[in-house]
């Protein structure tokens, strides 16, 4: 009996120990903020976003402590949209439907229109119905090759144009409109894949030309939202080259960076990544000279299998790039416990995010813990700096900070005029 109660004498004394070590460790002995938190669109959106001829954005937003989610009323349904650059695609795409339907009620797409209707294209009747064998009779095997008509035909790819549209045309004008609108012509939003085609058919049938139908539009094509420079000539070979040439291109920039074929070949086919968001984020990795380390990134980038992630991976390419203009020259690109970051040249690690509201809790203390451990011996480390676009409150930036971090953030406020999404 005396044994049994010493032992359980002693197991109480251990407990207690065990239980004041935790205590009094770094994470719990802190206030951390709890999630979900309330903020307001009015707030986190320039006020000329937060409503448009066919939206409105909804005021309360809710944020995990890294990312908000916003709702959104249109004409279309509602939407619930996770992270501020998905919500600003989102709007640009709206604004675009806007201006189409513009265009759809001037004299110039009414008469393209009826052109379309009286004299329709005889030979989409026999593309619909016997897509491969119309093909075979309309161009021959060295004009299927430099068309990229008969990849079209074969092809598993939910991006490639259908033999149809690859040959006659209504998929360039469908990527030439959405140049001109500033939006992607492999959105995944169906009220803009409706619009797109229904204005590039019309135009390929109507024999309506981009730039009649753009002069046509009553105040011109409106404002774009998004990044300049090197993403809008992206932007602009997504609009003149087919999916199948732009893998090709692609695949030569991931060659040149270093990227594994075996990896290369494997982000190339994720089709989680429309053949833009592809060409945005490669170009941009593409765009840092010198830059080792890119399969870390592209490692990383192909795990992601849903649109929020891959845009948001995708803006970080693109922040990165910025960051080696804007700041300092980048060295490579380093994996710091499972998160890629950036190490430049004068032995900074920096981490670039497009991130809406940094909160100080318990997840990004524990998260922060982690990168430090793992950089720490970085020979000839320098520091440690954050990118941040949206907002870092006074908890996180003074925890941060403590920890060794220099802040900067409303990056997008600081260095992009426009965002490009």
């Amino acid at each position: 009996m005396l044994l049994y109660l010493r032992d359980r004498i002693m197991f109480a004394i251990i407990a207690l120990c065990l239980l004041g070590s935790v205590l009094s460790s770094p994470l719990l002995a802190q206030d951390f903020q709890k999630v979900p938190i309330a903020l307001s669109a009015s707030e986190e959106l320039p006020k000329d976003l937060l409503t448009g001829p066919n939206y409105s954005v909804k005021n309360v937003v809710i944020s995990d402590g890294l990312i908000n989610v916003y709702e959104i009323e249109t004409f279309y349904g509602p939407l619930k949209i996770e992270s501020t650059p998905l919500l600003l695609k989102r709007i640009n795409e709206l604004q675009a439907i806007h201006r189409i339907e513009q265009l759809k009620g001037t004299d110039t797409y009414m008469n393209a229109f009826k052109q379309a209707a009286m004299g329709p294209v005889k030979t989409a009747e026999g593309l619909v119905t016997d897509p491969a064998g119309t093909v075979s009779g309309v161009a021959t095997g060295i004009g299927r090759f430099f068309s990229n008509i008969e990849r079209s035909v074969t092809s598993k790819d939910p991006y490639q144009p259908s033999a149809a549209d690859a040959l006659l045309g209504q998929s360039a004008y469908k990527r030439q409109f959405a140049f001109q609108f500033g939006v992607d012509p492999y959105s995944s939003y169906e009220p803009l894949q409706k619009a797109l085609n229904d204005l590039s058919w019309t135009a390929t049938a109507g024999g309506l030309t981009v730039k009649t139908a753009m002069m046509a539009i009553p105040g011109g094509a409106g404002t774009v939202i998004g990044f300049g420079g090197t993403a809008q000539s992206l932007k602009a070979l997504v609009s003149e080259k087919t999916p199948g040439e732009l893998e090709e291109i692609n695949r030569s920039k991931l060659s040149a960076m270093g990227v594994p074929d075996s990896l290369a070949q494997s982000f190339l086919k994720n089709v989680a990544y429309d053949p833009q968001e592809k060409t945005l984020l490669i170009g941009a990795l593409a765009n840092i000279p010198g830059l080792m380390g890119a399969s870390i990134y592209i490692e990383k980038a192909n795990r992601a299998h849903e649109e929020a992630v891959t845009l948001f991976l995708r803006v970080r390419a693109q922040l990165m790039e910025l960051y080696n203009e804007k700041e300092q020259s980048v060295a490579a690109i380093i994996d710091a416990g499972g998160t890629p970051l950036l190490l430049t040249k004068s032995g900074k690690v920096v981490g670039a995010f497009p991130l809406d509201y940094i909160a100080w809790t318990a997840s990004l203390a524990r998260k922060e813990a982690e990168i430090s451990q793992a950089i720490q011996n970085i020979p000839n480390l320098t520091g440690k700096e954050l990118w941040i676009t949206g907002k870092v409150d006074a908890e996180a930036r003074k925890g941060l900070e403590k920890r060794g971090w220099k802040i900067e953030d409303n990056i997008q406020a600081k260095f992009l005029k426009n965002l490009h999404y």
